[in-house]
């Protein structure tokens, strides 16, 4: 729950989550943004939370559904290929005009990648059977091609967190070297040493070893000839390949203890331990070049990164590192974010077994290529699969049928790349329905008029619906992502949104003779019911109690008889009941947001309420918490045999 906090998010932010689900870091950022507002108002933010899994997004949206907020959108996308939505010809003519409508870009981005998960064992025991020391290799590319497409997305002056839940450099401070490395001047890490002076954390690591196979490596140049295309040179401290070759004498094993000291075990004679600068850029020119030291140290301030453990403040282990973004990239730094390793034939079989999917964050490259087969030219998604599969060498020979019938599927789609490009293209919005705008005036008029909602509340232009013909349910969007479905629909719907918006009226079938075709839904109510004027009863808590507890009640059997009465009176169809807590002005207690109401529906004889079973049962102990209702038994056998 820390990354969210040193993003330093405004009110007008506009924020991508690029790894959202399940949703809690989603869920911060949406509190962030609507404690900012205005009152009665909404924020000018938006987050857009994104996930590769259309399951995973699924819960996603289940876990933000609470927040009733229309100022979110939920993607579904690969991370490291998350749409530009650019306008622009090229990305120099997108930077020169900055009009929002060139292209999609960020304010803040919170990159939480995919990881090993190894921070996690004090919670998740079973990671105890499943890690390997080669979980880390495996993830280290495609972290840095999520977190060199976070940079791309990312505006001049923004800030981006990067964050894992592990601790080996590997998946760490390496991706930040080689962030750092590939983007020049045009990124900084920042040193947030003084922001949440609270909280425990000690500095990243400036030298680290990487380990295949059993055998430890301080330079790309140790790595033996067949295995340097599966450990890469962007996992090592030094950035530099001509430098590491002069750097190494000898094979060195390292052992770390809980306080991170070193033993080592040289095949040369040690000299004297050699400190080095905590900004990781050494005085001595010759000391990363040390022949007797075999240290090599990044050039990077890596100091600056956070690593929290858990020994320091009974907590899990996590990483933090902060970027900023000074100037565009250019044009091969962003064509640049995804960089692929080559591989031999015969090593195809070899690919580890992904994790399963309830133990994420340990989701590996392998589920992300596979469920997105459709969806990428045939011929990069071999090649992808090809390069990716040299990362899971460590892995057990009893996995490789399952991996080689993934191949033969796709080579035989290679064979037929006519109709497989045709597949693509049906496919592309395959399980995302489109988002539509909802145009009828005479409809929006007819409900604006049968709930009293003021001019003063939007309706024109923010309902949006995912129906084609006769749209079931409209969706309420903020003005922010008003202007990101009018720009995805400029670029060709680019953008899979699998969730937006907050859900505000629902088209009903009821035969009672009511005007208006639509009710409201309970998500959305909290968001319209200060601009609600008529349509509204108010109810005693213990009839309202009442109401949640049986959900449908004649109008003779309420406690409070003039509610009874005001009730019957109504017309059939949609309306509000709101608790009564003895406020006299009924104006202050629709605008109080901590004011208590639900949708119902006027039938012919009852009072009905139109809440879902877990909204009622939050409701329910709201009121016992707040008033200490309960009906008695008695009372529940009266009632129940008057129903």
């Amino acid at each position: 729950m820390v990354p969210p906090l040193f993003l330093n998010v405004q009110p007008d932010h506009h924020i991508l989550d690029m790894c959202a689900a399940p949703g809690s870091k989603t869920f911060q950022l949406l509190e962030m943004i609507h404690q900012s507002k205005e009152p009665g108002l909404l924020p000018g933010a938006l987050v857009m939370a994104n996930d590769l899994n259309v399951q995973r997004c699924d819960l996603l949206i289940h876990n933000t559904k609470r927040m009733c907020t229309a100022n979110l959108i939920v993607t579904n996308h690969e991370a490291q290929n998350f749409p530009n939505c650019s306008l622009a010809k090229d990305y120099s003519e997108a930077y020169k005009d900055n009009c929002k409508s060139q292209r999609l870009e960020f304010d803040r981005v919170l990159c939480d990648v995919p990881c090993s998960g190894d921070g996690t064992i004090r919670k998740g025991h079973d990671m105890w059977r499943k890690w390997n020391s080669g979980m880390g290799n495996q993830l280290h590319l495609l972290q840095v091609n999520i977190a060199m497409r976070g940079i791309a997305l990312l505006k001049v002056g923004g800030r981006m967190v990067y964050s894992t839940c592990s601790m080996n450099p590997v998946e760490n401070e390496a991706v930040i070297a080689e962030l750092l490395r590939r983007n020049g001047k045009s990124v900084e890490l920042l040193d947030v040493s003084s922001e949440l002076p609270e909280l425990v954390r000690r500095p990243g690591l400036s030298t680290w070893k990487v380990q295949d196979r059993g055998s430890w490596f301080q330079t790309h140049d140790d790595v033996p000839h067949d295995r340097k295309n599966v450990v890469l040179p962007s996992m090592f401290p030094s950035s530099n390949i001509t430098e590491e070759s002069h750097a190494v004498c000898g094979y060195v094993e390292i052992n770390t203890d809980n306080r991170g000291s070193f033993s080592r075990n040289c095949d040369i004679e040690e000299t004297s331990n050699i400190n080095h600068d905590m900004d990781g850029v050494s005085t001595d020119p010759t000391r990363n070049l040390d022949c007797t030291s075999n240290i090599v140290n990044s050039k990077f301030p890596l100091h600056r990164c956070m690593r929290i453990v858990p020994h320091d403040q009974n907590s899990g282990a996590f990483f933090i590192a902060v970027l900023h973004k000074l100037s565009p990239l250019n044009g091969s730094q962003i064509q640049g974010t995804k960089v692929q390793h080559t591989l031999g034939k015969g090593r195809i079989k070899q690919l580890h077994k992904e994790p399963e999917p309830e133990t994420r964050p340990c989701e590996t490259i392998l589920t992300c290529q596979q469920n997105n087969v459709l969806e990428v030219d045939d011929a990069e998604l071999l090649g992808r699969r090809q390069n990716l599969s040299g990362d899971n060498q460590t892995s057990k020979d009893k996995n490789s049928t399952e991996v080689e019938m993934v191949f033969n599927d796709v080579k035989s789609g290679r064979e037929e790349s006519g109709d497989i490009m045709k597949l693509q293209k049906q496919s592309r919005r395959k399980g995302v329905d489109p988002v539509l705008f909802f145009k009828d005036e005479l409809v929006i008029k007819s409900i604006k008029s049968f709930f009293g909602i003021k001019e003063s509340f939007p309706l024109e232009g923010h309902l949006v619906t995912r129906s084609t013909d006769n749209a079931r349910r409209m969706y309420y969007i903020s003005k922010s992502v008003k202007e990101i479905v009018e720009l995805n629909e400029e670029v060709g719907e680019q953008l899979k949104i699998a969730s937006l918006g907050v859900k505000m009226f629902e088209r009903h079938r009821s035969k009672d003779g009511c005007s208006c075709a639509y009710r409201l839904s309970y998500e959305g109510l909290s968001l319209l019911l200060p601009y609600i004027s008529t349509r509204i009863l108010y109810a005693s808590p213990l009839d309202f109690h009442r109401l949640l507890q049986y959900r449908t009640i004649n109008f003779a059997h309420f406690v409070d008889s003039r509610f009874g009465e005001e009730a019957a009176s109504m017309m059939p169809g949609c309306c509000v009941v709101v608790l009564l807590e003895g406020h006299e002005n009924a104006d202050s207690i629709l605008k109080d947001p901590t004011t208590i109401a639900i949708v119902c529906w006027r039938g012919k004889g009852t009072m009905n309420v139109m809440v879902s079973p877990p909204d009622r049962t939050d409701l329910l102990e709201r009121m016992a918490y707040r008033f200490g209702i309960k009906a008695s038994a008695v009372e529940d056998e009266k009632l129940l045999s008057q129903g």
